[in-house]
């Protein structure tokens, strides 16, 4: 057995079956548990479903459809669990360049709930010492949801396998493509050592210990796989997966295997997260909303970035249509002017991209740098100038206007073909800023830069904002992960923290 399988087959099964999987991963934050301590057919809180009214088709697809909910407010949503702005592709932006708290400009020694990520000082909290003492309940807040995406995912599948017809079996390789996307970006934010606990449809859950980010995402690229044979009948799917698959590939440096992967990606493919205004019933649903949601008169939570602490992009000021963003008339606190990202309305409901033909073509740009293959420079170029990648978030959407767009628009006015800066360092770090404008707040910025010091040898302070830090501690610290919050301690006695803090 390779090392890699022992870590991950190590493990403690409990029964959990009355425990909804929506909560089950992180159920036990509130309670202790121990290996010799199993609870089963605990009396069900008044407002959760008998567990056994989902075995049946009907039940089967609307687990699935519960899924994809979970993974939609967890990506990108406005509101998650009860916290603004606690997405993933929020998180992301925050830690990396993309983002600053709305914040930005208090005192020192003022911290509030993105200061830790912002700053990068994120201390790993020991358990026992209240949250808000270590203010990890922002990315608790996220860990969460996406561990939460991960449970009510592997449930699902198994309703689907056991009690589905065999015509659904696309709906279930949809399913473990989002878990691999999930734990992608559980493996792009976190520390190493993220625990890839299970639960059944049965209700047995599994305890893991911590897995390495190598693992992670190897663990993720056997479920892209996964996805990639069940959803045989599906081309939408398919591509999802394709595109996941070369993005893991590239964060573990199999950069032939990721072109590869992508291949049959068309240029004119996009998944996308769809936001709304407003339920079914008409009723106002502000978590159904993108991270984006900005309402004229309030303070808005986050900003665009612009050269955050010396090494960060120019996001605002290169002046790039791909980036661009507008002052909001409203300032913060602290009379820092914030700004908002064009390319989301601030209704809300703008969709955000997961997976695009953008980013196939991007993946094989940076394997074919990596193989010294001057085509490089013609993929990065026609994506610039080529008319033929997707252009609109969706023409299903009455929603969105034309003048809308986001990640995945090709042959943008205004943007020249690139020359080529001769040196292989520059080379690199031309692809990844043409990386950061195309992929622009999707949740790709700290999955890359974590890639450039991981694979390409960077130092994460050439890399990272780094220098003076208005609020918190006065600085940027130096952390490039956030530490899984120490809650997973008392659920999960396998789990002792983090492996390790670096890329």
């Amino acid at each position: 057995m390779t090392p890699t399988l022992q870590r991950l087959s190590v493990s403690m099964t409990l029964r959990r079956s009355a425990i909804p999987a929506a909560m089950m991963l992180l159920v036990a934050w509130g309670t202790a548990c121990s290996p010799e301590r199993i609870v089963d057919n605990a009396p069900l809180p008044p407002d959760v479903a008998d567990p056994g009214l989902t075995k049946t088709p009907a039940g089967a697809v609307a687990a699935y459809h519960g899924t994809l909910s979970l993974f939609n407010s967890a990506f990108a949503a406005n509101v998650v669990n009860g916290l603004t702005q606690g997405s993933f592709v929020v998180a992301s932006g925050v830690i990396s360049d993309e983002l600053q708290d709305g914040s930005v400009g208090e005192p020192i020694s003022v911290f509030t709930a993105r200061t830790p990520l912002d700053s990068r000082v994120a201390p790993e909290c020991p358990y026992g010492v209240p949250t808000t003492t270590c203010n990890e309940d922002y990315y608790g807040v996220v860990y969460s949801a996406l561990q939460g995406v991960r449970a009510n995912a592997s449930e699902a599948r198994g309703l689907l396998t056991h009690y589905a017809p065999d015509s659904l079996r696309a709906l279930t390789g949809h399913l473990y493509a989002l878990t691999a996307y999930t734990e992608t970006f559980l493996a792009d934010l976190y520390c190493s050592g993220v625990p890839l606990s299970t639960i059944d449809f049965e209700g047995n859950y599994t305890l893991k210990p911590g897995s390495s980010t190598d693992e992670v995402y190897q663990h993720a690229l056997l479920f892209f796989d996964s996805a990639l044979t069940l959803a045989a009948d599906s081309e939408r799917i398919m591509n999802l997966a394709r595109v996941g698959k070369g993005r893991v590939l590239l964060d573990l440096g199999q950069y032939a295997a990721a072109a590869q992967a992508v291949a049959e990606v068309p240029n004119d493919f996009a998944y996308r997260e769809f936001y709304t205004a407003t339920s079914a019933g008409g009723t106002s649903t502000p978590a159904l909303l993108n991270f984006a949601y900005y309402q004229a008169g309030s303070r808005w939570e986050i900003t665009v970035a612009d050269t955050e602490g010396h090494n960060g992009l120019d996001y605002r000021s290169s002046r790039d249509p791909r980036t661009a963003s507008t002052a909001l008339a409203t300032k913060n606190g602290y009379g820092v002017t914030l700004y908002h990202p064009d390319k989301y309305a601030t209704s809300g409901v703008t969709p955000v991209v997961v997976a695009s033909g953008i980013e196939a073509r991007l993946i094989e740009a940076e394997a074919a740098l990596n193989a010294g293959d001057a085509s490089w420079l013609d993929k990065l170029n026609a994506l610039r100038t080529d008319g033929t990648f997707d252009t609109q978030p969706s023409d299903t959407n009455p929603a969105v206007t034309d003048t809308l767009w986001h990640a995945g628009i090709g042959g943008v006015a205004g943007l020249r073909p690139l020359g080529d800066p001769s040196t292989p360092d520059a080379r690199v770090d031309l692809l990844f800023r043409e990386r950061a404008f195309w992929l622009f707040l999707t949740g790709h910025r700290q999955g890359d830069l974590r890639r450039l010091v991981r694979n390409y040898g960077r130092v994460a302070d050439a890399v990272y904002p780094t220098g003076r830090y208005a609020g918190g501690s006065g600085s940027y610290g130096s952390d490039v992960t956030v530490p899984i919050p120490a809650r997973e301690r008392q659920g999960n006695p396998l789990f002792t923290g983090c492996l390790n803090r670096g890329a």
